[in-house]
């Protein structure tokens, strides 16, 4: 009877489908999917029309999200505004996995002089927690959207270093690489096509992780006034426009924002440990 390869990737699809909170992560981020490609053209309101003559209504048949101080539609606001948070978000981690990972793919797999180099620098970036760091960058760069991402980019930076470090200090080690060297190729070679191949799987669900990560920490600086700008629909700008109703029992305002936030932050996340699991053999004999 033939062996099941359990390294194949039909195998390892099949283990992520039958993880129901991998699953569930799934359907969430397909859902925010959704909204990033077509959340304009599932409302019939426009997300930028001002309408002082329905401001704040409580969400009905009407407006199901309620209205803000604007008179603009909820719904059509947080649907718009997925595209705003989720793709500043993604850019984030791809400047910091593109930034990152070679760093420490270099960092781990030469070592010495050149590890000791690159990892002080490192350490330096990791004595600031992430957030820390993306709020005295954006300081630097000036309040916006794009900005944002950079600066949360940034401190990603040291995050994925650090990851791909300790995989290229494990891989190079292993007999392939060895052979490798023994037949004379390159440290340019081995690590473009035997390390770096070796070190995706974590990288990956790190990526995963801190993308939901990054939508909280994108919101959390419009929040504060270091991220996006009027009119933008961004859910944690939207928050902040709407925390000075709530005491005045106008709760939609930031209520639905904040799902969307814990929907977008959940979805990557249960991902993330989804894909972690299936990639990972220690955690499939659990």
């Amino acid at each position: 009877m033939a062996q099941r390869n359990t390294d194949s990737l039909g195998y390892k699809f099949q283990l992520f489908m039958k993880n129901k909170l991998a699953l569930v992560g799934l359907l969430i981020l397909v859902l925010i999917s959704i909204l990033v490609f077509f959340g304009p053209s599932l409302s019939s309101y426009d997300a930028f029309s001002v309408d002082f003559s329905v401001k704040l209504r409580a969400p009905s048949s009407t407006h199901l999200f309620g209205t803000d101080n604007y008179g603009r539609d909820l719904m059509s606001r947080i649907f718009s505004g997925a595209r705003y948070t989720l793709l500043a978000a993604v850019v984030s981690v791809v400047i910091g996995l593109t930034f990152g990972a070679p760093l420490g793919l270099i960092s781990g797999y030469f070592g010495r002089k050149v590890d000791l180099i690159i990892m002080r620098i490192v350490d330096i970036l990791l004595a600031f927690p992430p957030l820390i760091l993306a709020m005295a960058i954006v300081s630097g760069l000036g309040p916006s959207l794009v900005n944002a991402a950079v600066a949360i980019g940034i401190s990603y930076i040291p995050i994925f270093a650090r990851m791909a470090r300790s995989r290229a200090i494990h891989v190079k080690r292993m007999d392939y690489v060895e052979s490798a060297i023994a037949l004379g190729s390159s440290r340019v070679r081995i690590i473009l096509t035997d390390v770096l191949p070796n070190s995706m799987t974590p990288l990956i669900v790190q990526a995963t992780v801190y993308t939901g990560y990054g939508i909280l920490w994108v919101a959390s600086l419009s929040f504060i006034g270091l991220g996006a700008k009027l009119p933008i629909p961004e859910w944690g700008l939207m928050i902040a426009e709407g925390r000075k109703y709530i005491i005045s029992g106008e709760w939609w305002l930031t209520v639905f924002p904040g799902l969307f936030i814990m929907l977008g932050v959940t979805g990557f996340t249960l991902i993330g440990d989804g894909i972690r699991e299936v990639t990972n053999p220690k955690l499939r004999l659990k």
